[in-house]
């Protein structure tokens, strides 16, 4: 019963995080315009989020390993809340550029999260575990966006605030409802010279884990690429602005949910997370090559409705793929690597999808982006074989034991 309250207040947790992060999103890039930026300086004003993630994710999970999941997760919810109250005091754009970057620092707590999951869940059970975490991030960015598009028409400086509210609240459960899942060992650990150097040891003691970063980075790269570029594709195809994009990615956002929140734990029940893994990859690439014909409503959410699925597919059977094959006094320093290759394919995407978009096109970045996707497939299917469960050790008593010895020696 505790393992499974743990379960669900991470999710919460992450929910509520998520939600926090995107109530800023609307009045964000407004924001970085007013100070002087250009599309350049938006660019970075992004990334540097990003930055930060693909920094420290992979520390803060091998942290969490070392001193428990419960202070690391605590200590970024409140250094989130105050990213969020210096973007919002933000008066000059170098200000600015610190409350994201700090910010990111704060949203590096994905693969600790991830780690609770692996250890109040067993190996049967893992990816319904890691699919509610998913499902709990799509609904953050359903709920986070519209929320703050509201709130950003009562004051321009309301969703930070709230934003760093909901982080401090956050981590008021934490501290009161979050129970520890993670004991740590005592066991001495290598100190690292620079937080991204944590993981890269249990990448080359266990191939697989590099070929899952490698298979996170390229997914990466093709989804954000395709989110980067879609208003510029329904603007010249549909005329659409802010709102009418706003209600497709709530589309999206829900389509991952449905998909994250059961059917991806029943697909895994029967095929198993490599194959399941595969098709996600498969079924994403598919819909990026189709987008640039989708010039008409109807086969627009069609095709959208292929590339939800294939994200709500992805990644939370990469995650429990990736636990099953890791010990548990390494769980946070591995998901955490892996996730930070995530962060770096959030900086890359974008500026990859916007150069080929202004070179030829959404056509071209689109393809380019399904071609990606298919990479990431190609690298599971040569690279990571199938992770069969671990067998369950029979514990046998001293009486049965000799029984059996003496058995054998008539």
């Amino acid at each position: 019963m505790k393992k499974q309250a743990a379960l669900w207040l991470v999710a919460l947790t992450i929910f509520i995080d998520i939600a926090g992060f995107g109530l800023i999103l609307p009045r964000l890039p407004f924001l970085a315009l007013s100070l002087g930026a250009s599309a350049t300086v938006l660019g970075i004003v992004a990334a540097i989020y990003s930055l930060a993630q693909f920094l420290f994710t992979p520390f803060l999970g091998a942290l969490s390993d070392r001193i428990g999941r419960r202070p690391v997760i605590l200590a970024s919810l409140l250094i989130e809340a105050v990213s969020f109250a210096i973007t919002g005091l933000a008066g000059t754009l170098p200000l600015l550029l610190l409350g994201r970057f700090v910010g990111g620092l704060g949203a590096s707590n994905i693969g600790t999260a991830q780690a609770v999951v692996a250890d109040v869940t067993s190996e049967k059970d893992r990816a319904k575990g890691m699919g509610l975490i998913g499902a709990s991030i799509g609904l953050g960015f359903v709920v986070g966006p519209a929320a703050g598009g509201v709130l950003s028409g009562v004051s321009s400086a309301l969703p930070f605030w709230i934003a760093s509210a909901l982080a401090l609240v956050n981590a008021g459960l934490v501290i009161f409802l979050l129970p520890e899942t993670r004991t740590p060992s005592g066991a001495a650990r290598p100190r690292y010279s620079l937080p991204i150097f944590a993981g890269w040891r249990g990448a080359r003691q266990q191939p697989i884990v590099g070929w899952m970063a490698a298979q996170t980075l390229l997914f990466t790269i093709a989804f954000t690429g395709m989110e980067t570029v879609f208003a510029l594709f329904a603007q010249r195809f549909f005329g659409w602005g802010a709102k009418e994009t706003g209600y497709i990615f709530t589309y999206l956002g829900v389509l991952v949910v449905i998909m994250q929140g059961g059917i991806v734990a029943r697909l895994v029940a029967r095929w198993g997370e490599r194959t399941v893994l595969m098709l996600g990859l498969g079924i994403l690439a598919a819909g990026l090559v189709l987008l640039p014909v989708s010039t008409s409503l109807a086969l627009l959410l069609v095709v959208l409705g292929l590339v939800a699925a294939g994200e709500g597919l992805v990644s939370p059977t990469s995650s429990t793929l990736l636990s099953r094959t890791t010990g548990s006094d390494r769980q946070g320093e591995t998901l955490g690597f892996v996730q930070g290759f995530g962060g770096l394919g959030r900086i890359v995407g974008p500026l990859v999808a916007g150069g080929l978009y202004t070179l030829g096109g959404p056509s071209l970045a689109f393809i380019v982006s399904g071609a990606v996707a298919l990479a990431a497939l190609v690298v599971v299917a040569l690279a990571i074989r199938p992770v069969s469960p671990a067998p369950t050790p029979v514990t046998v008593n001293p009486d049965e034991r000799e029984s059996v010895a003496s058995a054998s020696s008539r």
